[in-house]
């Protein structure tokens, strides 16, 4: 019989061995990071939280690679509407993966308490959803 940390420390673990690579486009890069902080958020493991802050941190670096190359055809396509919508596009896109990082430091450096850590965790959580929907959002339109 499994104990119950037993139980929840098999429950975390799944994104963490996300491949991550130079190679991935955007989105692909975006997607693992989500995922990574949504298992990241629901992960009681010590151990397995510092791992998923680790990944984080190198996706996040990453990803900002991808900001200074041109977005490939297919993605801008997707990034495409044929009608005129309502776009509230954040600019400062590198600005929030820096705090992402910076934020990913802090929780692996363990310099803070239990209570800090989760309300870091959840500042990490947000951010990282508030960046992804910004740069999935639709912000071309179609001629």
């Amino acid at each position: 019989m499994m104990s119950v940390q037993t139980i929840s420390e098999a429950q975390c673990g799944g994104a963490l061995y996300s491949q991550i690579s130079a190679s991935m486009d955007l989105f692909q890069l975006l997607d693992v990071c989500e995922s990574l902080a949504d298992e990241l958020i629901e992960c009681h493991s010590e151990t397995e939280q510092q791992a998923l802050c680790g990944r984080i941190a190198h996706c996040l670096e990453v990803l900002k690679t991808t900001f200074v190359q041109p977005l490939p055809g297919y993605l801008v396509e997707s990034l495409t509407v044929g009608k005129e919508v309502k776009i509230q596009v954040n600019n400062d896109s590198e600005i929030q993966r820096q705090y992402c990082h910076a934020l990913t430091q802090t929780l692996l450096s363990r310099a803070h308490t239990p209570e800090v850590n989760r309300a870091l965790t959840g500042m990490l959580f947000d951010l990282i959803n508030e960046l992804v929907e910004d740069l999935q959002a639709p912000r071309f339109l179609r001629d």
